[in-house]
């Protein structure tokens, strides 16, 4: 619109019952010191906690307004993570164009995340940047409610510009796509690309110096103008860290009101991180778009989210964060208002996880083609902040970021579609009957009817030669 043109419509207003095919640059940011600003002195406290949901808050807005300057469209914001996707000016012919915005914007995006930090609190926010880059087609669809929209690319080029954005080295990484929409030459691997980054590529991540996007890189003065607006933004809705205030919620945690939170209202408590993902969904969504089946993918898609946000609700007072893809993340707890009960909450998420399950086979006999899939689950307790920050009102970002978070989330990403992982926490505190149920900290098919049976059954246990019974272990059933 800045440059005279048609808006191209935003993801975050494509109609629940629709699905665009779109051709795009799919961008992911990473901040890499992320995990540190959670920890101090080897602990995770309220301070960590305020300074870690500060720094987000800080690098939203700076991605934001750089967002703003190149027409790319935040898809989402996930802890340390932002996607953005630019698909103007629409058509094959303009892959180029698209190709070089996208790596400017990547390039905006790093460098005023940098500079916001060095500049706000003496850089107690700085964070090293480390972005990938993808192109090609996927599909764009939108479910939730207006408070909580669920924007979501399917396809290939989201989930690769993803991987691209995973790894410990810092700069921007774009894949042999990119480099064929530029017209350069294709590497073979990942190591390639990643010395490529250390031994040709001057500050501007891992491209050569002469690449055209270069005639496209904000000046240091719009560096500056839009790490600015960001700090004023942040002194306004946080001013310090010390502004984010915590109480805690009484559980059962299905009653949070993510509308009500920001961060002088922000909750934090011991809970259940639980993550289920969809195994085999991106294949899945490959073989669709390229069968022309992409009504039952997109179909089939909001059957299981709405199932599986049901279930975790509704069946275990559990309150869903949000979706990441064709993942959903989960908090669940047990107590009373002034304390939470760590081991009946452990025993609430494994009672969830294979509620989880058995809803999404449930799913499989019901819907056509997914018969294939499967759900990987990962669960760990901690302590843990609930907020939202961001833009306000409904482009507002739910936020929940914790070591719990982040372990269960890395639980369910080392599972396959059978596995369902404990973390170690969670072990720690989980009673006798629940820990039976996971070796190394794992179970196998764990869905709801072997849950009951395996928390049901008395532990035998030996004395000398005699075998005896236990006492049955009581899994509070609701």
């Amino acid at each position: 619109m800045k440059l005279g043109g048609k808006s191209e419509p935003l993801i975050f207003d494509v109609p629940p019952d629709a699905a665009i095919l779109v051709e795009g640059v799919h961008v992911y940011i990473q901040m890499l010191d992320f995990g540190d600003a959670m920890i101090e002195r080897e602990r995770e406290t309220e301070a960590s906690h305020r300074r870690v949901l500060s720094m987000l808050h800080l690098n939203y807005a700076a991605c934001d307004q750089v967002a703003e300057e190149f027409e790319a469209q935040r898809v989402d914001f996930h802890g340390a993570r932002m996607h953005a996707v630019i698909v103007s000016p629409p058509g094959p012919e303009n892959a180029k164009e698209r190709a070089e915005r996208a790596l400017a914007f990547a390039d905006a995006a790093k460098r005023a995340i940098e500079e916001v930090g060095r500049t706000t609190e003496n850089g107690r926010y700085s964070t090293r940047i480390r972005v990938g880059v993808d192109s090609g087609s996927s599909v764009a669809v939108n479910s939730g409610t207006k408070d909580e929209r669920e924007p979501l690319f399917l396809g290939a080029p989201a989930n690769y510009a993803a991987k691209l954005a995973e790894g410990d080295d810092e700069g921007i990484f774009m894949s042999n796509r990119v480099r064929r929409d530029l017209g350069l030459q294709q590497i073979v691997s990942h190591d390639i690309l990643f010395s490529e980054r250390h031994n040709a590529a001057p500050k501007s991540g891992s491209f050569t110096a002469n690449l055209t996007y270069l005639a496209k890189r904000l000046s240091d003065a719009d560096i500056t103008k839009a790490a600015l607006n960001a700090k004023r933004k942040f002194v306004l809705d946080v001013g310090t860290d010390a502004n984010f205030s915590f109480h805690r919620h009484t559980p059962p945690l299905k009653s949070i009101d993510f509308a009500s939170l920001m961060p002088s209202n922000s909750i934090r408590m011991g809970l259940m991180s639980i993550f289920g993902d969809i195994d085999g969904f991106t294949n899945y969504v490959d073989e669709c778009i390229a069968q022309g089946r992409i009504g039952e993918m997109v179909s089939n898609l909001h059957v299981i989210r709405s199932e599986l946000a049901a279930t975790l609700s509704e069946d275990f007072d559990g309150r869903k964060v949000r979706f990441i893809g064709d993942c959903i993340h989960g908090l669940l707890a047990a107590g009373t208002a002034i304390e939470t009960d760590a081991s009946a909450s452990v025993v609430a998420a494994v009672k969830a996880a294979g509620g989880i399950r058995s809803s999404f086979e449930l799913c499989q006999q019901e819907l056509d083609g997914i018969d294939r899939l499967g759900i990987a689950i990962g669960l760990e307790y901690g302590e843990t902040p609930i907020t939202r920050i961001g833009i306000r009102g409904d482009r507002s970002v739910r936020c929940s970021v914790s070591r719990a978070v982040s372990k269960s989330e890395e639980l369910q990403r080392d599972c396959t579609g059978e596995q369902t992982a404990l973390g170690p926490t969670a072990i720690s505190h989980a009673p006798a009957g629940v820990r039976r149920l996971f070796e190394n900290g794992v179970a196998w098919n764990l869905d709801a009817s072997s849950v009951v049976e395996h928390l049901s059954a008395p532990p035998t246990v030996k004395s000398g030669d005699v075998t005896a019974t236990a006492a049955p272990y009581s899994c509070g059933e609701r």
